[in-house]
């Protein structure tokens, strides 16, 4: 992974990788050394490159996973490749396995840039091409990232966005968010039943990370999150755009992380009849040729020090 890929500012510095447009690092410097807000990229030296071990990777085309990779759109069926080892649904859409290109680069902002372009129905790949570009903006303390992604193809496409940060799951770790809702999965992490989130799993009350045990979307959320290290005294306010108004947490048992998603889309979104729900419903956005999509997410660090 490069190592000029970096971004910095007094208090705060973040390196990105090119394979997956990811963000590998993301700190702020506390007592002169680096105080991870997000998971470092968890380098093994006898493994390639890997954005599932970095810090965040973008969801482009879409968030999680679409049932053994198939879909119908405008009356036409697509069978995409599984992409994500022996598990059976493709997932987090195509960008995270592609190589990005630098478009611009200066002492606290990155641009990185992903022209993609689809070898064909046939070919297991996402059947629409795109341009997807992510700015990234240190202030501070705070790091920023903007998605934008157009179409650039000759037809209407569906399109859904997100992010995957990893954050560090330290002693005491608490997180709290307002989404009332959550859905029930299958043993493959589908979508089954949107229910009232039980007494565990109710984000609105500060809920202590190493007690939750869960991989499971949460909704309507209002774009407003945080995690607190209370033994460091540091908070981050996570926010998103309106459009990303579904949080997915993943939170594994016996891991030294957890995950916190903004999301545009419930999961399996392209094959929402399943839910007797319209493709408008789940949140997945229609893309006219050359029409565009933003949307960001921000950390904002408050530490006591």
């Amino acid at each position: 992974m490069p190592s000029d890929l970096i971004i910095e500012t007094q208090t705060a510095i973040a390196s990105f990788s090119l394979d997956g447009g990811c963000i590998a690092s993301y700190a702020i410097k506390k007592d002169g050394t680096a105080y991870h807000i997000l998971r470092p990229y968890q380098q093994e030296s006898s493994v390639s490159f890997s954005p599932l071990s970095a810090a965040s990777f973008p969801l482009i085309p879409y968030s999680n996973r679409i049932k053994h990779g198939k879909f119908t759109f405008d009356d036409q069926s697509y069978q995409l490749a599984l992409n994500f080892a022996d598990h059976p649904h493709s997932i987090h859409g195509t960008s995270w396995q592609k190589l990005w290109q630098i478009k611009e680069q200066s002492e606290s902002q990155i641009i990185l840039e992903l022209n993609y372009i689809s070898r064909g129905k046939t070919s297991g790949d996402w059947p629409f091409n795109f341009k997807a570009v992510q700015t990234f903006n240190l202030t501070g303390n705070d790091l920023t990232q903007q998605i934008s992604v157009t179409n650039t193809g000759n037809d209407q496409m569906p399109l859904g966005l997100g992010m995957h940060p990893y954050f560090p799951k330290r002693k005491n770790t608490r997180l709290k968010a307002n989404a009332p809702k959550v859905w029930t999965t299958d043993q493959t992490c589908l979508p089954q039943e949107l229910v009232e989130c039980p007494g565990h799993w109710d984000l609105n009350t500060n809920l202590l990370v190493e007690n939750l045990e869960c991989d499971n979307q949460f909704e309507p959320w209002d774009g407003k999150a945080q995690i607190h290290w209370p033994e460091d005294k540091i908070t981050v306010d996570l926010s998103a755009s309106s459009n990303l108004n579904r949080l997915i947490v993943y939170a594994p048992k016996n891991e030294n992380f957890f995950c916190v998603e903004p999301t545009s889309h419930i999961t399996n979104a392209l094959n929402s009849s399943s839910k007797g729900m319209s493709l408008q419903d789940t949140g997945i956005h229609v893309l006219a040729p050359q029409k565009a999509i933003e949307g960001w997410m921000k950390f904002k660090v408050n530490a006591e020090f």
